[in-house]
């Protein structure tokens, strides 16, 4: 013992000395941890220099020389000392120990936990390339194109397919290191940056993909779509220069039973041109969409003018539309024409025979019947005359050919027709003429007063009639306003007739003899001024009763304003019963002129 107790300053400063080491050794190391376990991400470079770092310490401290040797020494210099200064050491050394001993398994789990982030950081490296490489193939599968026609999408899709064919021949590759990552990050010591990595990693190869994809698909739709585009286009143009020519296909037809079936045809032929053009066009437009999404500005508007320029030549259906809504009014107005053709044509015999019984009667005229008879002849020639002319209007404005190709043997057959009977008839007027002109002026003013008296006979009946049966009692104001409209127009008639009349009895006047006219007029004078006296009680009647029933109205109105809003009403409360009183009055007055409407005027 002389040797320790002689060094005793010497030892127990080496004993201190490599106690503070030990103590230094382990801050470091904790150090060393506290950054290693930092929620922190470094650079695999600068956590290489840390994981050195920390296993270095790591293995520095897990020698238990220093340890024992400090143990052991501990007993040596303090064999000879009191029990103070032992327990004084002795707690020391025993925190010192404590410390290591709880250090060591945290040591432990930073090296496990050091080693993930090292596999980590590792991978990362691994995986950055990749993921450059990733970036880069996004960037090319999404740039920025455009194409112009057919062959640069063809061109487009042959370097999109190179893209996924990289892709494709990459896909082992990225696969194992997704994989790969998959296994780290499942490790309960790997560093949440890892999980990030992988899942973007995943991410951008699963979109890089998909973008890739979708692009590729869209250029085949481009492409798809010019090929589209240009046959539908070429078929529209083919199908319009039909619809065309069946535009000008449609024409008059002069016959009343091919004419018809024509114009049932046409209307089929018409639907299927309209469903075919509003097809293809449908299916050019379709493709302009898709094709303009990858044009450039000027192209864009070029393909917008032929689209453009085929919408409106599709107007071709509205014109053809049109066309035969024409050819079906002129259909029926054909008919109708024709119809009044065999009309005058089955007169012009009729009065062909009528003017052969007046030059040689079968039978002696008696009186006035041989002037008569060729006055009436001569009107109705004058009325047949007056029809052809209003027929030969339609046929000038609605009915004749406008067209090449429309002057058909059908459509000279029917003007040729209307030329015969107008000269028949022309011929037949020239010849009444000549045998009226055998009779004076006598016979002029007896025919201006027959004419008079066949046009006032059937108005009178009717209107005696109207008087006999009464005018219809209105049942409101809407009602009792028509009735005015009615009576007045009745009045207006009959102020008409009468002058109609007159007229022919001032020609009769003009007469040697006119006891007859003279006769007859009186006859109907006096039948007149009945209906005339009834036509002015009526219009009085009614425009009073208008009157009543308007002040009724206008009496109510101001009542129910009055009861709705008394405030807002300038009569009095008062004066409601007054009001309601005159309503009364109005009513039964109202009434009686009702009643009394049909009653004969004295």
């Amino acid at each position: 013992m002389a040797f320790w107790q002689e060094n005793f300053a010497f030892i127990k400063d080496v004993y201190d000395t490599r106690s503070q080491k030990m103590v230094e050794v382990m801050d470091k190391t904790e150090d060393c941890m506290k950054e290693v376990l930092a929620d922190k991400i470094y650079t695999s470079n600068d956590f290489a220099k840390l994981k050195d770092q920390f296993t270095a310490f790591a293995k520095n401290l897990e020698q238990s020389e220093v340890k024992d040797w400090l143990e052991s020494t501990k007993e040596t210099l303090m064999g000879d000392r009191d029990a103070k200064a032992r327990g004084d050491e002795d707690d020391k050394l025993q925190a010192l120990l404590d410390r290591y001993n709880a250090l060591l398994p945290k040591v432990n789990d930073t090296k496990l936990v050091c080693d993930s982030l090292w596999k980590a950081y590792k991978f990362t490296d691994e995986l950055s390339p990749s993921m450059e490489w990733l970036v880069e193939k996004k960037v090319m599968a999404t740039r920025d194109i455009n194409s112009n026609s057919a062959a640069e999408t063809e061109e487009l899709i042959e370097r999109q397919e190179k893209v996924i064919d990289q892709l494709d021949k990459k896909r082992k590759t990225i696969n194992e290191l997704l994989n790969k990552g998959t296994k780290l990050k499942d490790d309960p010591k790997s560093p949440a940056f890892l999980a990030r990595e992988v899942a973007s990693m995943r991410s951008q190869w699963e979109e890089t993909n998909n973008l890739a994809m979708d692009r590729l698909d869209r250029l085949k739709a481009n492409m798809e779509s010019w090929e589209t585009y240009e046959k539908k286009k070429n078929d529209l143009f083919e199908k319009l220069v039909g619809a065309d020519q069946e535009l000008q296909n449609i024409k008059k037809i002069y016959d009343l039973a091919s004419g018809p079936e024509d114009l049932k045809n046409r209307l089929k032929t018409a639907a299927s041109i309209r469903k075919n053009l509003s097809e293809i066009f449908a299916a050019v437009s379709g493709a302009n969409d898709v094709v303009q999404t990858l044009l450039t500005e000027e192209m864009k508007a070029e393909l917008n003018e032929q689209v453009d320029e085929l919408k409106g030549r599709m107007e071709v259906n509205e014109q053809i539309d049109e066309k035969i809504k024409k050819i079906d009014e002129f259909n029926s107005n054909l008919k109708e024409y024709i119809k009044v053709l065999e009309e005058l044509e089955k007169w012009v015999v009729d009065g062909r025979k009528r003017m052969d019984e007046l030059v040689n009667p079968e039978a002696k005229f008696v009186g006035e019947e041989r002037v008569l008879a060729t006055m009436q002849l001569g009107d109705d020639l004058r009325e047949q005359l007056e029809v052809h002319d209003a027929q030969q209007q339609k046929w000038d404005d609605n009915l004749c050919p406008e067209e090449s190709g429309e002057d058909t043997p059908e459509c000279q057959s029917i003007t040729s027709r209307m030329d015969t009977v107008k000269g028949t008839l022309e011929e037949l007027n020239g010849e009444v003429e000549a045998e009226a002109s055998k009779y004076g002026e006598d016979v002029k003013h007896l025919a201006d007063f027959t004419n008079s008296c066949k046009k006032f006979d059937p108005w009178v009946n009717k209107a005696e009639t109207k008087v006999k049966s009464g005018m219809k009692k209105p049942e409101s104001l809407e009602e009792a306003n028509e009735v005015v409209e009615e009576v007045k127009t009745f009045q207006e008639n009959c102020v008409n007739m009468k002058r109609l009349l007159d007229d022919g009895k001032e020609s009769a006047d003009q007469m040697s003899k006119h006891d007859e006219p003279d006769k007859k007029y009186a006859d109907y004078v006096a039948r007149w001024n009945i209906v005339n006296k009834m036509a002015e009680a009526w219009t009085k009647r009614m425009d009073e009763l208008v009157k009543m029933w308007e002040k009724q109205a206008a009496t109510a109105e101001k009542v129910n304003e009055a009861l709705a809003a008394p405030a807002d009403s300038d009569i009095k409360i008062e004066d409601l019963d007054g009001l309601l009183a005159n309503m009364k009055q109005m009513f039964i007055d109202k009434q009686k002129m009702v009643d009394g409407l049909n009653a004969t005027p004295s």
